[in-house]
């Protein structure tokens, strides 16, 4: 008598082998998820950096009043003028930061803030020059964007 099927044995390999691909596979997703959401905030800091420029060529100062506030503080200057809508968070659903001069003091200072993954500051480094990523500890760094340049991001490799 012949049966049709799969021996327990067969069964035992096809699994081991979609664990091994998984357990390969599984970390590059996650990394790569992570790679996108550090590439569409980068994009949004440069865009608003590009607005605030704009702003600042328009008024010889950059927006707000110099206090640390959030991104969203500085909307009624730009918008819908120098950008269509002001994006007020980051990937990972943080809040962006803004930092400028003081008033009389250093009014074409600006900073972009990001707090990376983690949503918590970790001090940002305006002297920076970037740093690498190895792990996925790598993307709760804080990005900055400061007067038309990063001045803390990860290098490329």
């Amino acid at each position: 008598m012949k049966t049709k099927g799969f021996t327990l044995i067969e069964l035992l390999i096809v699994i081991a082998i979609i664990g091994i691909v998984a357990a390969i596979a599984i970390p590059n997703l996650l990394t790569a998820l992570q790679k996108s959401k550090l590439k569409a905030t980068m994009a949004d800091m440069k865009s608003i950096g590009t607005a605030i420029e704009s702003y600042m060529t328009d008024n010889n100062m950059a927006p707000g009043g110099g206090d640390s506030d959030f991104i969203a503080d500085i909307a009624i200057y730009l918008e819908p003028f120098y950008i269509k809508v002001l994006p007020d968070r980051d990937a990972w659903n943080g809040f962006l930061n803004y930092e400028s001069g003081a008033l009389g003091l250093n009014q074409l200072y600006y900073s972009i803030i990001s707090y990376g993954r983690g949503g918590l500051s970790d001090g940002v480094d305006i002297n920076n020059n970037g740093y690498f990523i190895t792990s996925l500890e790598g993307f709760e760094t804080d990005l900055c964007f400061s007067n038309g340049v990063f001045t803390q991001a990860p290098k490329a490799k």
